[in-house]
């Protein structure tokens, strides 16, 4: 069998996007909310979503059939190809040509190196681990995965799956088959050598036809008061160390919202509001930390202290009922030099959502 000429770029490009842990949140500010605006307002499978559609409750439609159907465009686009389904786990996912930034924050990413589904080889696609394919390791050999074009519906079956280092080669098939690829483990905020693959080849096709399959789009991450200058000096993951560690869906999430790249914007809000917290701490700016946190009482430790260290990655734990989330939690462990009390402290951060804003609604430090 030939090797996908995108095998190492594939393995590797998920590894890029676990780079999160230093990129995600300027992606978010600088492209992700534009993408996200232009995608709701524009794309629904390459055609215009008109005023009145289903949209504007959050979900957008399959378009009809087109001579054009899957037309594979450029190596990077914003015009959604196909819907990814996979009825185990309740996934329904748009899928964007490219595996960049702006395709994998909202969407399932086609490999433009690989074949489209329901051609002769391999299609690769790609997702972030605290996204769709969030729960892929749940599939077994004979569950179905489906591919929505709007001409054609390509079923597939599980056949195999398998957890392989970054940089192993992913392999092109001479019948038509798909490679899911994400990250592992699948809770992971941090950057992880390791890939999981599951691989489905094609049992059937069928016409599409004139159905109303829809998906659920990315919603705008909440907002965060962060004066502007405390800004100015950085509140992102680009510009604060902040070691990452797992991710948790609690509450009663709906599932087919869980795995969508919406929980992972409310994060991308939350370390946010964390690092700006932080900084307006340790400089003594308490003036910016009453905008972050109103009617919470600064936690003596952290005021006027160096930038704490970290001895533990930090957790993040999200609270959501059907598709929003109400709360978000966020504990590690830091030592604390100057201040007024230094030492090793074990820390818990909770921030709440009220009206599309995101603020500090608790900030614990216990001896630890």
């Amino acid at each position: 069998m030939a090797l996908i000429a995108a095998g190492l770029v594939l393995v590797l490009g998920v590894g890029a996007w676990q780079l999160y842990a230093t990129l995600w949140t300027t992606h978010s500010e600088r492209v992700g909310h534009a993408l996200v605006h232009h995608f709701l307002k524009n794309r629904a499978l390459n055609a215009p979503v008109k005023a009145g559609s289903s949209i504007a409750s959050g979900m957008a439609a399959l378009a009809a059939c087109s001579a054009s159907d899957s037309a594979a465009g450029g190596r990077g686009s914003t015009s959604v190809h196909g819907l990814l389904e996979i009825p185990k786990i309740g996934v329904v996912a748009p899928v964007l040509q490219g595996v960049g930034d702006p395709q994998l924050a909202v969407a399932v990413g086609h490999d433009p190196y690989s074949v489209w589904p329901g051609v002769r080889g391999n299609s690769v696609l790609e997702a972030h681990d605290v996204s769709y394919f969030t729960s892929i390791s749940q599939l077994k050999p004979g569950d179905v995965v489906r591919y929505v074009s709007p001409c054609t519906t390509y079923i597939f079956q599980v056949i195999s799956h398998a957890i392989v280092t970054q940089g192993t080669p992913v392999y092109n098939t001479t019948d038509p088959s798909v490679t899911m690829v994400t990250c592992w483990p699948t809770d992971a905020l941090w950057f992880t050598p390791d890939r999981y693959l599951v691989t489905a080849t094609e049992v059937a096709k069928v016409a599409t036809g004139a159905h109303k399959k829809t998906y659920l789009t990315t919603s705008k991450p909440p907002s965060v008061p962060v004066p502007a200058a405390l800004a100015s000096q950085g509140v992102t993951l680009a510009t604060y160390s902040l070691p990452m560690g797992t991710f948790t869906l609690t509450g009663s999430p709906n599932s087919a919202w869980a795995q969508t790249t919406n929980p992972l914007l409310v994060e991308g809000s939350a370390v946010e509001a964390f690092i700006a917290g932080v900084r307006a701490l340790t400089e003594g700016h308490l003036d910016w930390w009453r905008q972050l946190a109103p009617n919470v009482a600064p936690p003596a430790p952290l005021v006027g202290a160096g930038n704490p260290g970290y001895l533990t990655p930090t957790d993040v734990s999200e609270k959501a009922t059907g598709d929003k989330v109400g709360s978000v939690r966020m504990t590690d462990t830091v030592s604390v030099t100057g201040g007024t009390a230094p030492g090793r402290y074990a820390m818990t951060v909770d921030e709440a959502i009220h009206g599309g804003t995101l603020t500090i609604a608790g900030w614990t430090m216990a001896i630890a």
